[in-house]
């Protein structure tokens, strides 16, 4: 099936606001002027920003409907991109460029910045707070933090390297291996994990709320879920490198004391490692994860976990119809009632968006996108994946 795309590129974005016109598998040659609000998905794909010059065009938003009907918004690119969706619109950046596209178009902001991200989460609904990896300095290692609103945009440096980040009562917060004058061995394998505060402190700084030796890197994530104060995600508490058998458990930080705790991942049924031994396919939350006291996450190679937070009990719930591991990269986001993945399985199926009931596990949507994955992608890498609330 053939069908057209309009692109809209970074350059034309000097028109501030404009609307986009759509482009759908069923009919490609009626187009009509739509808004965001027929959008119910987006991705993000990008090259990696080791091939990143600044001068071409090296990403883009795809906005795709639930008849699978998709726009294009190419971009500068972002390596690792993180968008965020609220009720005002979807928010989202690249290098040079920070957006909001609403009811009413797209609106840029210029604001250069660096090329691979940590995430992206909302501090309100007209507010979101993107944390980009700028990587070593002179004295440490810095995180740039850029706060996007309606009506302008504002760039500040931290100190760290947050691969985990979380948004706890309207404040953003990192969790990373503690650098700069935070450090305390100089090892990777050695040096503490820290919990820093990143927006809404005194000094516009960085406030390392607390550390721990037993912490591990063993996770990435965009939008680690908060109740209470308290931060959880699943993670790898290993030390000594892939050689070593994976310890999955359940992480949890506290932001009002700084303290640290896990509990080990225990099952009667569990059949695979809860996290793959070669460090891949690690663990995905999000922040509506939380629901009745059990932490619900996509892993263990194609499945919808359980674990119970007071217990560390963990159990599987259904299995879904995509897969992430060291050549797959499917995403999944929890909303209250379902949980959404975008299926990039690496085997030359289509990109698809599959909606499941998180109670029983039942297909309840599906948006396929009508375009060869090769094509789509345009040579760049799938990394980022949002919802509309």
């Amino acid at each position: 099936m053939i069908h057209t795309r309009r692109i809209i590129t970074a350059a034309a974005v000097a028109a501030t606001v404009f609307t986009l016109v759509s482009c759908s598998p069923a009919d490609p040659s009626s187009q009509k002027t739509e808004a965001l609000g027929e959008a119910t998905y987006a991705l993000c794909f990008s090259a990696a920003s080791s091939d990143m010059d600044g001068e071409s065009q090296d990403g883009k938003v795809v906005l795709l409907k639930d008849d699978g009907a998709f726009t294009e918004v190419q971009t500068w690119g972002m390596d690792m991109c993180s968008m965020e969706w609220t009720e005002k619109g979807l928010f989202f950046s690249d290098m040079k460029t920070d957006y909001l596209i609403d009811g009413a178009g797209l609106k840029s902001f210029e604001n250069a910045k660096t090329d691979s991200q940590y995430a992206m989460l909302a501090t309100a609904a007209d507010t979101a707070v993107g944390l980009y990896n700028l990587g070593f300095s002179d004295v440490g290692y810095t995180t740039q933090v850029v706060t996007t609103t309606s009506s302008g945009t504002s760039l500040t440096e931290v100190e760290g390297s947050y691969f985990i980040a979380a948004q706890c009562e309207g404040e953003v917060f990192g969790i990373g291996l503690a650098t700069g004058p935070y450090s305390k061995t100089g090892d990777p394998d050695t040096e503490p994990m820290v919990l820093s505060q990143l927006t809404g402190t005194k000094d516009g700084k960085e406030k390392v709320v607390g550390s721990s030796t037993r912490a591990r890197e063993g996770a990435v994530l965009n939008d680690a879920p908060c109740h209470d104060g308290k931060i959880y995600y699943i993670s790898d508490e290993r030390r000594g490198g892939l050689d070593v058998a994976a310890k999955a458990v359940l992480s949890i930080w506290d932001t009002k004391t700084g303290k640290y705790e896990s509990k080990a991942l225990i099952s009667d049924e569990a059949t695979e490692p809860f996290i793959s031994e070669d460090g891949t396919g690690l663990p995905q939350v999000t922040r509506q994860s939380l629901k009745d006291g059990k932490l619900e996450w996509y892993g263990v190679k194609d499945s919808i976990m359980s674990t119970d937070i007071q217990t560390g009990r963990t159990e599987r719930k259904f299995t879904v119809e995509a897969y992430s591991d060291n050549l797959a990269s499917s995403k999944a986001i929890f909303t209250d009632a379902d949980v959404v993945i975008m299926a990039d399985n690496n085997d030359g199926s289509p990109y698809r968006v599959l909606r499941y009931d998180r109670h029983t596990g039942e297909e309840v949507g599906r948006a396929v996108l009508d375009d060869d994955p090769a094509n789509l992608s345009s040579g760049f890498f799938f990394r980022g994946f949002a919802v509309k609330p």
